[in-house]
C-alpha cells in the first residue's frame, strides 16, 4: 500500500477513534490507541509492518513537539519564585517512583537493562492530558501551575536519565563501546544538545517576538522544529533533549507565551493524532500475556510511587517548615494523584530503546503501550477529582 494512502488512513481512522472515545467519555488519546490496534498487524492489518518503517521520521517529528511543549512549560520566574514551595513534593514522587518501578520489576523480571529502562519511563507523566483537564474544569489559581511545572520537570528529569541510562547500557552492558567512552559520549550529547537547542530556542524567540502574521509564524517555528528533530538525529544525539531546551528557551525570551502557545498547538494537532494512532498500530497483543503481570506490577509500582512519594515529600515539610511555607496541606496531600496520566513522552521514549538497545523485539513498547491504556482510562479521572479536592475548580 501507498505509503501517503495510508497516513491518510490512519489519520482519519484516528480522528474517528478520538471522536467515538470522548462520546464515550474516554480521553481521546485512548481512542487513538485503540483505533490504531484495530487497523494495525495484530488485528485488521490494515497497515502492515512495512509501513510503519516508512512513517518512522513523522514519529520522531511528533515527539520533536511534545519535548518542545514540556520545555515550554519551565517557565523560570514561576520556577524562581515557587521552587522552594514544591521541590520537596517533585524530589518525593519522583525519586519513590524511580526506586519502587525499578525494584518491583527487577524481582520480577530479573533484567537489570529492562527494569532500569521501565523505572525512568514510569517518571514521565502527560503534560497534554493534564493540561486539558485543567482547561476544560477552567481550573485557576496556584495549584494548576505548580502541577503543570512539576510534569515538566518529570519530562526533563525522565529524557535526561533516559539518554544518560541508554549510553550506559550500551557500554557496559551491550559492548557497544570502551568503558572509558562514557563520559567522554554523554559530554559530546549533553553539550552538543544544550548548545543547539539554545540556538534554535534563540531564533524561535526572535520569530515569536518578531514575526506578528500567524501564518508566517507557524511556517517559520515549524522549520525550526524540523532542524531541532532533524540536526540532533544527524548528529546522532537525542532530539527531545534539544527540543526541550529549545522550547525552555522560547518560552522564557518571548515577549508573548500566547503567541508560541497558539502557534505550537496550530501545528501539532494533526501530527500528534498521527503519531498516537500509530504507536497503537505496533501494539503487538500476541506477546500481551507474556508481558501481563510485568505491567500489572509496573503500573502499580509507579501510581504508588506518584502517591506516596508526594506524601512522604509532604511529611518532610514538617521538619523544613520553610520549604513549603506557601504550599496548602491539601496542594501536598492530593498532587501525587494528579500525576498519573502517561501518555506521549513514555510512548515516545519506549519507541526509541526499542531503536537504541538490543531489547527484546517490541516488549517495551507493548508493555508501555498496554499500561498507557489504564493510565489515560483512569490518570484523568484522578486529576479531576483533585483539581476538585484543592477548590481549583472556577
Amino acid at each position: 500500500m501507498d505509503s501517503l494512502l495510508s497516513l491518510g488512513m490512519v489519520v482519519m481512522a484516528g480522528i474517528f477513534g478520538g471522536r467515538l472515545a470522548k462520546k464515550l467519555s474516554l480521553p481521546s488519546v485512548t481512542g487513538y490507541l485503540l483505533t490504531g490496534l484495530l487497523i494495525g498487524p495484530s488485528l485488521l492489518g490494515i497497515i502492515t509492518e512495512p509501513v510503519l518503517d516508512q512513517v518512522a521520521p513523522i514519529n520522531d517529528f511528533a515527539l520533536g513537539m511534545i519535548g518542545l511543549s514540556i520545555g515550554g512549560e519551565l517557565k523560570w520566574k514561576f520556577l524562581r519564585r515557587h521552587w522552594e514551595n514544591f521541590s520537596l513534593l517533585f524530589l518525593g514522587e519522583s525519586l519513590l517512583t524511580f526506586a519502587l518501578v525499578f525494584s518491583a520489576t527487577y524481582y520480577f523480571s530479573g533484567q537489570f537493562s529492562l527494569a532500569l529502562i521501565l523505572a525512568i519511563l514510569g517518571l514521565a507523566t502527560a503534560p497534554a492530558s493534564i493540561l486539558a483537564i485543567i482547561e476544560e474544569r477552567k481550573a485557576r489559581g496556584i495549584f494548576p501551575h505548580m502541577l503543570m511545572s512539576i510534569v515538566a520537570m518529570d519530562n526533563f528529569l525522565c529524557i535526561i536519565a533516559f539518554s544518560v541510562a541508554t549510553t550506559f547500557l550500551n557500554v557496559y552492558f551491550f559492548g557497544a563501546g570502551a568503558n572509558s567512552a562514557l563520559f567522554l559520549e554523554l559530554s559530546y550529547e549533553v553539550g552538543l544538545s544544550v548548545m543547539i537547542g539554545f540556538i534554535l530556542g534563540a531564533l524561535g524567540a526572535w520569530v515569536t517576538n518578531s514575526i506578528s502574521e500567524d501564518r508566517h509564524r507557524q511556517v517559520m517555528l515549524t522549520g525550526i522544529m524540523l532542524l531541532a528533530v532533524g540536526l540532533p538525529r544527524q548528529l546522532g544525539i537525542s532530539y527531545l533533549f534539544v527540543t526541550l531546551i529549545a522550547g525552555a528557551i522560547i518560552v522564557n525570551f518571548s515577549t508573548s507565551q500566547r503567541k508560541f502557545y497558539s502557534t505550537l498547538h496550530t501545528i501539532d494537532t494533526p501530527i500528534l493524532v498521527l503519531f498516537l494512532t500509530l504507536a497503537g498500530v505496533k501494539l503487538k497483543l500476541g506477546i500481551l500475556p507474556q508481558v501481563g503481570l510485568l505491567g500489572v506490577i509496573y503500573i502499580l509500582a509507579r501510581v504508588s510511587g506518584k502517591i506516596a512519594g508526594a506524601r512522604l515529600g509532604a511529611f518532610g515539610c514538617k521538619f523544613l517548615p520553610s520549604s513549603c511555607q506557601n504550599v496548602k496541606p491539601a496542594y501536598r496531600r492530593y498532587i501525587g494523584s494528579a500525576l498519573i496520566p502517561q501518555a506521549g513522552v513514555a510512548i515516545g521514549l519506549a519507541l526509541l530503546a526499542e531503536q537504541k538497545l538490543p531489547l527484546r523485539e517490541n516488549l517495551v513498547v507493548t508493555l508501555v503501550l498496554g499500561t498507557i491504556i489504564f493510565f489515560e482510562l483512569i490518570g484523568p479521572i484522578f486529576v479531576e477529582r483533585t483539581l476538585d479536592k484543592v477548590e481549583s475548580i472556577g
